[in-house]
């Protein structure tokens, strides 16, 4: 709902294909869980960038590249706002510029349990999901009910 939220203004056509390419934008830096490093290059706005130069290249417009660019974004934003149980604390936020690690100093999402095989997995997660639903859900409403019927510039 993030990358709904803040990408929304900026693409070229509201829809819900529309909604559903910001979405998956935003949970996309998150792909590095595959690769056993959470929270690194991935989740920067040097990534951020790249992300919306890619789109600017498929799409060839620059209201496209802008929207990923803001989605991705939006992830790194809500991450650096989350509990953090895992070291290194906090998310690479400025690569390429440093390799340091950011932290927020308040803490609005509760952590993540990537631990499948705990009792308390699923009531855990269950919790942090509908945190992010409480927070993001109004802001993400207010957002497309605010950009309803204006028409969008190609």
């Amino acid at each position: 709902m993030g990358g709904i939220a803040i990408g929304w203004g900026s693409v070229p056509r509201r829809d819900m294909a529309t909604a559903a390419i910001l979405a998956a934008v935003s949970i996309a830096p998150d792909l590095d869980l595959l690769a056993f490093s959470h929270r690194g290059e991935s989740h920067s706005v040097g990534a951020a960038v790249i992300a919306g130069l890619l789109a600017l290249a498929i799409t060839r417009k620059p209201r496209w590249a802008v929207a990923v660019s803001l989605a991705w974004g939006s992830h790194i934003l809500l991450d650096w706002l989350s509990n953090d149980t895992r070291p290194p604390i906090g998310v690479m936020a400025l690569w390429p510029f440093t390799r340091d690690y950011y932290k927020a100093g308040i803490e609005i999402f509760p952590p993540v349990s990537r631990r499948y095989w705990e009792s308390r997995f699923w009531v855990h997660n269950l919790w942090a999901g509908f945190v992010e639903l409480v927070v993001l859900l109004p802001l993400t409403a207010l957002v497309v009910r605010a950009f309803r019927g204006r028409r969008t510039r190609t």
